[in-house]
């Protein structure tokens, strides 16, 4: 039987990046609608038209993209925990995830004018340096991976035999038995 490995299958990972460029271009295509391409209205500057749908699309794929972080807890993570491996990598990220959770939430239900100044920035800040940190797994994955393919799994041990110690005798069965 096979060991089963950490790493994600080429369909897994595909959909994974796929959801994650998804949820982070929407999010930033947000954020730049928002700051600089405001419209000038009669009464001052006016959101601009396709703001809304980039945040719409940016909540379709939170959900998408809480989907596949799941997905990743059966295996990718449990392993990865007991084998205890990229932990230092892993973990924080794994807060971030929870962290821009947390606030994604606490935006869409509980946005005020007391907390508009700054509920969006630690939202979106957490989100800008995910991808950075998503860099840094992999790459500390890749390295332990090449590491480990340079060392020899259970390589035969080799002992030097002299005739100053014989090799040992099978055991031998009495003659009573």
């Amino acid at each position: 039987m096979s060991r089963a490995v950490i790493r994600l299958g080429a369909r897994h990972k595909n959909m994974l990046y796929a959801g994650l460029v998804l949820l982070w271009a929407s999010g930033a295509l947000w954020l730049l609608f928002h700051y600089f391409f405001q419209a000038d209205g009669d009464f001052g500057p006016q959101p601009h038209r396709l703001e809304s749908w980039w945040l719409r699309l940016h909540g379709l794929a939170a959900m998408l993209a809480l989907i596949l972080l799941g997905s990743l807890l059966p295996n990718h993570m449990n392993l990865a925990w007991a084998r205890r491996r990229n932990h230092r990598s892993g973990l924080p990220m794994l807060a971030v995830w929870g962290w821009l959770a947390a606030t994604g939430y606490a935006l869409y239900y509980f946005s005020s004018d007391t907390n508009a100044a700054w509920l969006p920035l630690l939202h979106w800040g957490a989100g800008l340096m995910l991808p950075a940190m998503l860099f840094i797994h992999l790459k500390q994955a890749r390295k332990r991976s090449h590491r480990a393919a340079l060392q020899p799994i259970n390589a035969p041990s080799l002992r030097a035999v002299s005739e100053a110690c014989p090799s040992p005798q099978p055991a031998r069965r009495s003659a009573r038995s």
